[in-house]
């Protein structure tokens, strides 16, 4: 069974996920992917972390377009074919590590590279906002002002990178499998419900 995790900024993508593959005895997919890319691309690792990094973060911020106007987006935007090289390094990616079968995948819309099948468990998971500003507040340690002006930003540019490159609306319940409010039930029994529905398919 392959497991791909979507989530809404501080809802705990990373920490349940994390947990769920413990549990299942899966391969955790989320800092490995960077190596992958740096080899198809013939550069060092660090160098390919640096370029993850800013795909995701001054990548998204070209997708809304919110910030388009400074000097560092503008050199972005004019180098558009890079970020698809990466985008197609980053599917094959998860293709390939998906074809091994029993892995937990999180971020990257590994969900929709690999569609809806029997052998995927497509999550999603969120939380009410306030809750997840907390979060961000404290584990960065923050103000709150700050941390919702990030939860914002991210969650913005996250929804555009999906309808931007995969057609499809961010958090939507068609687009899910299994779709969890962390808040409700906390980051063990969240892993938890992943771990019984995968169980169940099995």
């Amino acid at each position: 069974m392959i497991v791909t995790i979507s989530n809404q900024y501080g809802a705990g993508g990373w920490s349940v996920g994390r947990l769920a593959a413990q549990s299942l005895g899966y391969e955790f997919v989320e800092r490995q992917l960077p190596v992958v890319i740096a080899k198809r691309l013939s550069i060092p690792v660090e160098q390919a972390e640096e370029v993850e990094d800013a795909y995701r973060t001054a990548g998204e911020q070209f997708l809304t377009g919110l910030e388009r106007s400074t000097p560092e987006l503008a050199e972005l935007s004019a180098a558009p074919a890079f970020d698809e090289a990466v985008l197609r390094t980053v599917q094959d990616a998860v293709r390939e590590y998906a074809a091994k079968g029993n892995v937990v995948i999180a971020g990257r819309g590994a969900g929709s590279i690999l569609g809806r099948r029997s052998d995927v468990l497509r999550v999603f998971l969120y939380a009410p906002r306030d809750r997840r500003i907390e979060f961000v507040a404290r584990r960065f340690s923050v103000d709150a002002k700050t941390a919702a002006k990030e939860v914002d930003r991210i969650d913005k540019g996250r929804a555009a990178y999906m309808r931007e490159w995969y057609g499809i609306t961010f958090g939507d319940p068609a687009n899910y499998d299994l779709c969890i409010d962390t808040s409700a039930l906390g980051d063990a029994k969240s892993a938890a419900t992943i771990v019984e529905a995968v169980r169940s398919r099995e």
